[in-house]
C-alpha cells in the first residue's frame, strides 16, 4: 500500500529497506554468548533452557513444625481434637528441610505444644500436608525458557533453581546514535539564542536500551557533509545499526541524504507516515573504506552492510520512526520471537478525524472505565492528543500508548474500537 503522494507505507518501506540491506551483504545472523544469570535481565535467550534437575530436588518441609507419619504409624491421630505424640514419632523441621525417612506430613509449629513426654498436636492432620514433593515445581528435563524470550526476573530465578549459572543469549546489538545540527548542544549546556538541547539522543538511546541493545551516542556533528560522512563511516565499523538524527528533510542545512549517498546507499526516502515522513532508510558498507577501528572490528558484528536510518529531528517523529524501523530490526538481530509489547483494544472517547493518506501515529492517554455492562467489566478508554505538532514531546509524556491509524482510515466516532500500542511495557492507566 502507498499514500496518496506515492510514498510507500511503513510496512512496504521496511521490507524494501531490509531487502536492500540484505542484497548489500547484511544479515541478521545471531551471535550467541554466555551471560551470568545475574546479568541476563532483558537479554534474549538464544537456546531453550531445560531443567538440569527437579525442583525441589527432594521432598522438603513447606512449614516450620514437626515431621510425622500421618495415620496409625504416627500415633493414631484423630480427625480433630488433640493427640500426644511420643518423642520417637516426630522430628522438628524448618521450612526447606528434607523430610526425614518414614515421615510424610508436617504439622505447623503453631499447632504443636512441646511437653516433657512428647508433643501435643491440636486439630486435624491431613496426610501429605505442608510437604513439597520432589519435582512438584518442575521435573528434570522440563522446558523452562524457550529460545527467543526476553528474559524476565522470574526466568532468571527459575534458571538458577534448575542448575544454570549462565544462560546462552543473543549478543546485544550496538546502536550508534549520531546527533547533528549546528544549533544542537549537548545535554547540560548553557543555551544561547537559537540553540537546542540534544534531547532526542536521550530518548533514542533509552528506547534502544529498552529494546535490548547497547546504545552509543556520538558527539553532536555539525551540518558539514564531510564531517558527518566520516562520523557515519566510523560508527558503521562497530555498530549493528546507525541512527543519524535530523537533516533528513530538504532544508538548506539538511545533508543526511547526500551523506548516505556518499558513504552507502539510500533504499527509501520518504514514507507515508505522520509524523516522520521524511525518514531515510539505507545502509553503509564499512569494508569499502578499508577502515580498521582501534582494537579491530567488533567481534560478532554481522559482516557486510550496516543498516542506517536518517531520523527526522522532531521528537514525536523520531519516536515513531524508532518503533516502525529500529525496534523490529533490533528484535530480529536478537532472535526475539515475542514482541516486547502487545497491542491493546480500546474505545475512543470522542469523534476523531485523521489524515487518511498516511499511517497516522497519534499519542493517546488510557483510562480504565467500568461501563456497568457486564457488571464489573472494565474497558480501556483512549483519549487522543491533538495539537502542537510533532515537536511537542509533552504530548508523548502525557500519553500511555500510540494509536497507529492505518492508511485510508480518516474518520472515527466516539465509541469506536481501536487498537493501541503501549508506549512502555507496563503503561500507567488511570481509573475513571
Amino acid at each position: 500500500m502507498t499514500g496518496t503522494d506515492g510514498r510507500p507505507s511503513p510496512q512496504a518501506a521496511c521490507a524494501e529497506w531490509v531487502a536492500a540491506c540484505a542484497e548489500a551483504g547484511w544479515h541478521a545472523g545471531q551471535v550467541v554468548e554466555q551471560v551470568s544469570v545475574h546479568d541476563a535481565l532483558g537479554r534474549v535467550s538464544a537456546a531453550a533452557a531445560r531443567a538440569h534437575w527437579p525442583s525441589p530436588r527432594f521432598d522438603c518441609a513447606a512449614m516450620d513444625g514437626i515431621a510425622i507419619a500421618a495415620g496409625p504409624a504416627g500415633g493414631g491421630l484423630a480427625d480433630d481434637g488433640q493427640v500426644l505424640l511420643p518423642a520417637s514419632a516426630f522430628t522438628w523441621v524448618d521450612t526447606g528441610d528434607p523430610i526425614p525417612a518414614g515421615a510424610d506430613t508436617v504439622v505447623e509449629r503453631e499447632r504443636v505444644e512441646l511437653r516433657a513426654d512428647g508433643a501435643l498436636v491440636t486439630g486435624p492432620v491431613t496426610r501429605g500436608r505442608h510437604v513439597r514433593a520432589s519435582g512438584e515445581d518442575f521435573r528434570a528435563g522440563d522446558l523452562l525458557i524457550p529460545a527467543g524470550r526476553r528474559l524476565r526476573p522470574a526466568d532468571l530465578s527459575a534458571a538458577a533453581a534448575a542448575g544454570y549459572a549462565a544462560l546462552a543469549v543473543a549478543r546485544q546489538p550496538l546502536v550508534a546514535i549520531i546527533p547533528t545540527g549546528d544549533e544542537i548542544r549537548p545535554v547540560g549546556s548553557v543555551l544561547g539564542p537559537g540553540e537546542f538541547t540534544d534531547s532526542n539522543s536521550v530518548m533514542l538511546a533509552a528506547r534502544a536500551a529498552q529494546s535490548g541493545a547497547a546504545p552509543v551516542v556520538t558527539a553532536v556533528q555539525p551540518d558539514d557533509p564531510d564531517i558527518l560522512a566520516a562520523a557515519v563511516r566510523e560508527a558503521a565499523l562497530t555498530a549493528d545499526l546507525v541512527l543519524v538524527i535530523a537533516g533528513s528533510s530538504r532544508g538548506r542545512g539538511d545533508c543526511t541524504a547526500a551523506v548516505l549517498e556518499q558513504v552507502g546507499s539510500i533504499a527509501v526516502q520518504g514514507v507515508a507516515v505522520r509524523p516522520g515522513h521524511p525518514v531515510l532508510l539505507g545502509h553503509v558498507k564499512p569494508a569499502r573504506y578499508g577502515y580498521v577501528p582501534p582494537g579491530g572490528a567488533r567481534a560478532g558484528r554481522p559482516a557486510g552492510a550496516v543498516p542506517v536510518i536518517g531520523v527526522p529531528g522532531y521528537p514525536l517523529a523520531a519516536a515513531v520512526i524508532f518503533e516502525l524501523f529500529a525496534a523490529p530490526l533490533l528484535a530480529q538481530l536478537q532472535g526475539s520471537v515475542v514482541p516486547d509489547r502487545a497491542r491493546l483494544q480500546a474505545v475512543l472517547d470522542r469523534d476523531w478525524a485523521s489524515a487518511p493518506d498516511v499511517e497516522d501515529w497519534i499519542p493517546v492517554a488510557l483510562t480504565a472505565s467500568d461501563p456497568g455492562d457486564p457488571p464489573g467489566g472494565l474497558v480501556l478508554v483512549a483519549s487522543p492528543s491533538g495539537g502542537h505538532g510533532a515537536g511537542a514531546i509533552s504530548r508523548l509524556v502525557r500519553a500511555d500508548a500510540w494509536w497507529p491509524v492505518p492508511i485510508g482510515q480518516g474518520r472515527f466516532a466516539a465509541g469506536d474500537r481501536i487498537e493501541v500500542l503501549p508506549i512502555s511495557c507496563r503503561p500507567s492507566i488511570s481509573h475513571g
